[in-house]
């Protein structure tokens, strides 16, 4: 089996008891390194999926602390403490969107700065810090997940408030130009996958090979799966609207052998959590 150490905020338990087997958890602060740096001595791999989303303007300071200075903490503690190899979540926001309007993929040239939300810009810097410390000779894949779509997403993250808004009677705000969504525990999987797999260096989309749908799509697959009506455009939240976060995610799915299971399935679980 598999020991799992895993690094938790002061206070943030919600979702502890759903977790099988035994884990053992170490409270501590991406930014304040030093009480937990020792815990890494002794790890074979690290998942860095911690990071801080916030639509506020007054929250850009803190997403910019989390996801940019408090990566490279836990990358430099990782480098001294020997740990053989490293993944790190990125997202799919960070991906470049084509002039052309084709699908993007892991070579596509970030040129979101300008366009881009504080979030964005953040995790692009988060990213390039990963890559620097793989240039470096630290053992780093990058892993850059698509929108999680599944059970349990009660926080809810921005994927999971569509959905809520949808239940709610509300037309959700969708990016323009479509999105890549992708079964949850496909992520999960994906990212395990791409520490047993994946190169040094690399980045991999989790994401799904029939998960580029346009609103009309999205809003027609959670209609048929809920049995709701699709609410009007006039009853929209009133989000900010990225332009898209459509992908092409071939890379994962033939080198790592990424899961592509069933997205009305996945639809039908997200639904169940805000029923």
């Amino acid at each position: 089996g598999v020991q799992v150490r895993a690094l938790t905020r002061r206070g943030a338990a919600a979702g502890r008891e759903d977790l099988p087997g035994d884990v053992e958890w170490v409270t501590g602060d991406l930014l304040e390194p030093d009480p937990w740096r020792g815990r890494l001595t002794g790890c074979d791999a690290l998942f860095h999926v911690a990071a801080f989303y916030s639509p506020r303007p007054e929250d850009a300071r803190q997403m910019h602390a989390v996801n940019v200075t408090g990566t490279r903490n836990i990358l430099e503690a990782a480098a001294a403490a020997g740990v053989s190899r490293v993944v790190h979540t990125s997202t799919i926001g960070v991906v470049g969107r084509p002039v052309d309007g084709s699908l993007p993929d892991e070579n596509t040239p970030f040129n979101l700065w300008h366009t881009g939300s504080e979030y964005v810009r953040s995790k692009w810097l988060g990213e390039a810090a990963a890559l620097l410390w793989a240039s470096r000779g630290l053992d780093v894949v990058v892993v850059q997940p698509t929108a999680p779509v599944g059970a349990g997403d009660t926080k809810p993250t921005a994927t999971g408030q569509r959905f809520a808004d949808f239940m709610a009677g509300q037309r959700p705000d969708y990016p323009t130009g479509g999105m890549n969504l992708c079964p949850v525990q496909d992520i999960a999987v994906g990212h395990i996958l791409a520490a047993e797999l994946g190169q040094s260096g690399q980045r991999y989309i989790l994401g799904h090979h029939a998960g580029n749908l346009s609103e009309e799509a999205f809003l027609a697959l959670l209609s048929d799966v809920s049995g709701l009506p699709v609410p009007p455009a006039a009853q929209r939240s009133g989000g900010r609207r990225p332009s898209s976060l459509t992908a092409d995610p071939g890379r994962a799915i033939e080198e790592l052998g990424l899961p592509q299971s069933s997205l009305h399935e996945a639809f039908a679980a997200a639904v169940a959590t805000y029923q």
